[in-house]
């Protein structure tokens, strides 16, 4: 066998972790509210209060959050301001405020064809066109549009919000990064 390789196929990407990295590599990718037995499964830790010790201890620095579930006990989800914030700050530092303003005309460019194409002026009027009568290819287009559109409107809302705050956030942190020359592509 080769090595890096199980019989399974690549390395367990667990081998370099302990514990509670695992759990935390886990928890601050979440993309929904889990339990404590489902980040311990998918973080492959045996001892379920590892889990749970370091979960609360990542609720406590404000990595993630702590729900009250369905089931009447606790889940821990994304902790979406962060997040958000996060990507503002590296788009921000990533990138000239040109690039931000042209990544803007980008997705506008897109939102404007798919108005000609579909003869409509906003995303709940192309959906509104799903009743009509078409075809079930042309319906799944149209959600296909309609789910990347609504990216789009996300992230040009987040490109507005990086402009709005470029010049103030570069100060408190200037000459970290060189934006000149990267670039990071939200419509595509």
């Amino acid at each position: 066998m080769r090595d890096g390789m199980t019989e399974r196929g690549l390395a367990p990407w667990t081998d370099d972790l302990s514990a509670r990295e695992r759990v935390r590599e886990i928890a601050t990718t979440l993309t929904e509210p889990r339990s404590v037995e489902w980040v311990r499964e998918e973080a492959q830790v045996s001892a379920w209060q590892t889990a749970k010790d370091e979960l609360e201890m990542l609720v406590e620095f404000g990595q993630i959050q702590a729900v009250d579930g369905d089931d009447g006990h606790t889940k821990y989800a994304p902790n979406y301001q962060l997040r958000y914030f996060t990507e503002l700050t590296e788009l921000i530092n990533t990138n000239t405020r040109a690039d931000l303003r042209e990544e803007v005309a980008a997705i506008q460019d897109d939102i404007d064809e798919w108005k000609t194409e579909y003869e409509v002026e906003s995303r709940e009027e192309l959906e509104s066109t799903l009743t009509d009568d078409l075809d079930s290819t042309a319906i799944r287009d149209r959600n296909r549009v309609l789910r990347q559109w609504e990216r789009y409107e996300d992230n040009k809302r987040l490109l507005k919000h990086a402009l709005e705050l470029y010049d103030d956030a570069r100060e408190l942190y200037p000459g970290q990064h060189d934006p000149s020359d990267s670039s990071v592509s939200l419509s595509r």
